[in-house]
């Protein structure tokens, strides 16, 4: 066949990648899920693992576009939005039970976000709050003093709790 032949395929068409990706989305995911736990079980937060997965899709949105890099790209949306989802369900959920009267089980939720690092001071200010109002000092204090050591909170945030954790050391100590 003729080069000038129109209808010739050239080796420049771009193939369809379609399957090849799809696998490589099944495979990440499946190895991006086990990392998440083996972390988790480890005791990274949540909130690590959703910064570290950030970067990672930045870099990797930068990168060729092979069908294993938009395989995993596709991987880092879905667990990533899992992921935060459920970070801000533990929130709405405490919110709801706490404005319902069920102080208890809003702690636990709170208590979650906490461990898991959240970059936003509403759980560490509610547990504040919440722990002042029964005069469970040393919980509030210890609630503060992990919000002035969260990485992910603003520097205003951390100059609030380091307020509170002066307050309640001086309380604690006079009493």
């Amino acid at each position: 066949m003729s080069k000038w032949w129109p209808f010739r395929k050239s080796e420049q068409t771009p193939q369809n990648t379609y399957r090849e990706e799809e696998q490589a989305f099944h495979k990440h995911e499946t190895e991006l899920r086990q990392y998440m736990a083996q972390q988790i079980e480890a005791g990274v937060s949540r909130q690590a693992l959703l910064k570290k997965m950030e970067a990672q899709a930045i870099e990797l949105e930068q990168v060729q576009n092979t069908a294993d890099d938009k395989g995993r790209l596709r991987a880092y949306d879905l667990v990533y939005g899992e992921l935060r989802d459920a970070l801000m369900r533990n929130l709405q959920s405490g919110r709801v039970l706490e404005m319902n009267g069920r102080i208890a089980e809003a702690i636990d939720y709170y208590e979650t976000a906490v461990a898991d690092q959240m970059s936003t001071r509403f759980p560490y200010e509610h547990l504040r709050i919440i722990y002042r109002r029964q005069e469970q000092y040393a919980d509030a204090l210890r609630i503060c003093e992990t919000a002035v050591a969260n990485p992910f909170l603003e520097d205003k945030d951390h100059q609030h709790f380091q307020s509170w954790v002066d307050k309640f050391k001086q309380h604690l100590q006079t009493s």
